[in-house]
C-alpha cells in the first residue's frame, strides 16, 4: 500500500489533471489503488474537508479566471468544470463564495472571494502537525487605502513601523470621514523604490476623492493573495518586527521556493481586525501577492 503522503500527492495531481471532467470518489480511489474510506479518512484529516468539497472548490475557484479574463457564457463555464446544468453551477458557487458568479464577473470594487488553491503536497507534514503558519488563499479585487507614508530603513529597528502604526491608528485615523471599517488597520509596506521601504498605516475608504492634508491615497490593485496568520498572545500594540519577520521568513525562505508561485508585486499588506483583538490576545494577516510561474 502507499504511504498517506504519496496517496494525497496522487489525489491531488489526479484532480489537478481533471479539473473540466466530472470526477467521484471511485474514479480516484480506482486511480491511486486506495479503499474509498481510507482516502476519504485520510484526506479529511489532513485538510480538514473531504475529497469531494476540495474537488468542487478546486472547480469554482479554477472558473474564477474564465468569468474574469474571458467572455464565455455562464452556462458554458458550467459545461466545462463538469456541472450538468447552470443553475447547479450558481448554486455551488454562490454556496462557496456568498455570491453570484455575474457579480464577480461585473463588480468592479471591495469584493473579496476566500478562494481554494491546489494544496502544496510539500506541506503535507505541516498540515499533519497542525503547523501555526499554514496559508490560504484569497482573491480580492481593487481596493482604496488613505494613511500617512513613511520611508524606514531597514535597519531602523524593529519596532519603528510599529510606533508609526499605533501613532496613525489613535490620534490620526479618526481625520478620515469615509472609512470602510475603523476598527480594521492596514499596514501597507512597498518596498519597491531607492532603497527604501515605504510603509503606510492606512484603513479601507470608500473612494478617493477625499484625503486629509499630510496623507496619501493608494489604490491597491486587483490580485490573488497567499495569507499567513499570526496569533500572539499579547495586545495588537506589542507587535513588532520581530513578529512579523517570523511570517516573512515563512513566506520568503520555506513557502515561496517550493510553492509553484512567485511575487506578483512590490507590495504586501498586514490586516488587523481590532474588534477581534484583547489585551493579551491579537491576529495579523500577511497577504503577499502572487501569480503562477
Amino acid at each position: 500500500m502507499k504511504d498517506l503522503k504519496e496517496a494525497i500527492i496522487t489525489t491531488v495531481d489526479y484532480i489537478e489533471n481533471n479539473l473540466y471532467d466530472k470526477i467521484s470518489l471511485d474514479d480516484i480511489s480506482l486511480h491511486t489503488g486506495i479503499s474509498k474510506y481510507y482516502l476519504h479518512r485520510s484526506f479529511k484529516s489532513l485538510t480538514g474537508e473531504s475529497i469531494i468539497e476540495y474537488v468542487q472548490s478546486r472547480k469554482l475557484t479554477s472558473s474564477i479566471n474564465e468569468l474574469i479574463n474571458t467572455n464565455m457564457r455562464i452556462i458554458d463555464i458550467a459545461l466545462n468544470y463538469g456541472f450538468d446544468y447552470e443553475q447547479s453551477y450558481i448554486r455551488a458557487f454562490r454556496k462557496t463564495f456568498r455570491c453570484t458568479p455575474l457579480k464577480v464577473r461585473s463588480e468592479q470594487n471591495l469584493l473579496s472571494l476566500i478562494i481554494k488553491e491546489k494544496i502544496n503536497t510539500e506541506d503535507i507534514l505541516s498540515l499533519g502537525n497542525s503547523v501555526t503558519y499554514n496559508p490560504h488563499f484569497v482573491f480580492k479585487q481593487k481596493f482604496n487605502l488613505i494613511g500617512i507614508n513613511h520611508k524606514i530603513l531597514s535597519k531602523s529597528g524593529d519596532r519603528t513601523a510599529n510606533a508609526y502604526g499605533r501613532d496613525f491608528f489613535y490620534n490620526h485615523k479618526n481625520k478620515i470621514d469615509n472609512t470602510i471599517d475603523p476598527q480594521v488597520y492596514f499596514g501597507y509596506t512597498d518596498w519597491g523604490s531607492d532603497g527604501f521601504i515605504c510603509y503606510v498605516p492606512s484603513v479601507q475608504v470608500s473612494n478617493l476623492t477625499r484625503i486629509p492634508d499630510g496623507m496619501i491615497g493608494i489604490t491597491v490593485p486587483t490580485h490573488k493573495y497567499v495569507v499567513f496568520r499570526f496569533v500572539g498572545f499579547f495586545s495588537p500594540d506589542d507587535i513588532n518586527g520581530r513578529h512579523v519577520g517570523r511570517l516573512l521568513v515563512q513566506l520568503h525562505s520555506k513557502w515561496i521556493p517550493k510553492s509553484g508561485y512567485k511575487f506578483a508585486d512590490t507590495f504586501r499588506f498586514e490586516y488587523i481586525d481590532t474588534s477581534m483583538s484583547k489585551d493579551n490576545y491579537c491576529e495579523l494577516y500577511v497577504y503577499q501577492p502572487i501569480e503562477d510561474i
